[in-house]
């Protein structure tokens, strides 16, 4: 993880990661948080945030075939999973609400109630529920049926956008007979995804003009979060709205991503991003993780839209509609001309995956500074990308951003 700027990018690999650096950072409560280099930093504890990430990411890539990983690394997995459940099981209260940060300890440390991490952590116990095997599947039913509850209470719009994310997969899931919802939670889910559909869209159309077309005044962190959560409500919901509002929001942050030279280029947390400016420094492992997660969603959303003739009716519907759609294929033509590479940006459709395996590449050293930022040999990924190098730390959040990063550009 030289920050040589000589150094030649690693070639992205085929093969399964590796997990060590992952198993490394895990003890019998959960996963730490921070690292000093390599080495664990059991002072700074554990947070919730990161074991809901850690669950999202073993239930990832145990849902692959039985030949995508080796039977060591799926054991190794399934006993990481039992760790994780562990974890969300002991930090959420009886209220169904989430503490955050724990010391090393065991103890609660002094904190305000984390609406972002409380829209996470339904997320992942709820993918884990849908997508796990046996008594895995029954914990995280139990723990999401108490967390429920709590969706009114969120208003950050990143955990609104998990929420309403995990209401329509639970709602999919139990339409196609993976999971069995009671009547009552059924109505109450259909509930809150309706009104967070309201708020998300709504926030989209207040906050964006000619010139910014996002949720917010600002660009911060984890962004592709909420395009994501549209096309993935999408596709349960299959409202027209929630498409574009998607695909125009996905479409302006590759813009901002996106290098003139073509590659992509996470928004830096120095100052993170405006209408006026978009902070170069420094880049964290996150943004690529979020931005892949949201271009496969689209992908897929899109290959929906297309089957149901969607595409057709949005541009022959109302002025509205059509705006977005131009909007959307302005967005595509800059695209074209900063990546250049007719392989990638050729013919009429998106190139939505092509683009997300350019996320997996930044981290091999397809990035401003051309250099690496993981290490093959065991799957530990830096902290971020300063104007100086990589941060040589290697945490909870840029490894699992990494793990998760890898495992999507295995999908289509």
């Amino acid at each position: 993880m030289s920050a040589n700027s000589n150094s030649q990018p690693l070639r992205p690999e085929v093969s399964a990661p590796s997990f060590i650096h992952l198993c490394r950072l895990t003890d019998d409560t959960g996963l730490l948080e921070h690292a000093l280099g390599r080495i664990p930093r059991r002072r700074e504890g554990y947070t919730t945030d990161d074991n809901a990430r850690a669950l999202w990411t073993t239930t990832e890539w145990l849902s692959f075939e039985d030949d995508s990983i080796s039977s060591e690394d799926r054991s190794e997995l399934i006993r990481l999973t039992d760790i994780y459940l562990a974890f969300m099981l002991w930090t959420q209260n009886e209220d169904g609400w989430w503490f955050n940060n724990f010391a090393y300890n065991r103890t609660l440390e002094p904190e305000e109630l984390s609406h972002d991490c409380q829209g996470r952590s339904i997320w992942a116990c709820a993918d884990a529920w849908i997508r796990l095997e046996g008594a895995h599947r029954e914990t995280a039913r139990i723990i999401v049926e108490r967390a429920i509850p709590t969706i009114i209470r969120i208003d950050s719009h990143r955990g609104q956008a998990f929420a309403m994310a995990t209401c329509a997969h639970l709602l999919e899931a139990s339409r196609d007979g993976i999971i069995v919802l009671s009547e009552h939670m059924r109505h109450e889910l259909n509930h809150h995804l309706t009104r967070l559909e309201n708020i998300l869209n709504g926030a989209f159309q207040h906050f964006s003009d000619d010139n910014w077309r996002w949720f917010e005044p600002a660009m911060t962190y984890s962004n592709g979060v909420l395009p994501w959560a549209m096309l993935r409500t999408y596709r349960f919901t299959e409202r027209s709205e929630t498409l574009n509002t998607g695909i125009e929001s996905l479409s302006f942050l590759l813009e901002l991503m996106t290098t003139d030279e073509g590659w992509l280029r996470p928004i830096g947390n120095e100052s993170w991003g405006s209408s006026e400016s978009v902070s170069r420094w420094d880049q964290q492992p996150l943004e690529m993780f979020k931005l892949a997660l949201a271009l496969e969603e689209a992908a897929l959303a899109m290959e929906l839209s297309e089957q149901s003739n969607h595409a057709a009716h949005l541009v022959g519907s109302s002025k509205g509609a059509r705006s977005n759609v131009i909007r959307s294929d302005e967005g595509y033509s800059v695209m074209q001309t900063k990546l250049g590479q007719s392989s990638l940006c050729s013919g009429t459709q998106f190139p939505y995956r092509a683009i997300r395996d350019l996320c997996k590449a930044w981290y091999y050293g397809d990035n401003d500074l051309q250099v690496p930022v993981v290490d093959t040999e065991d799957g530990s990924c830096c902290d971020g990308l300063t104007k100086h190098g990589p941060n040589i730390n290697c945490g909870a959040e840029a490894t699992i951003s990494f793990l998760m990063t890898e495992a999507l550009c295995r999908r289509g």
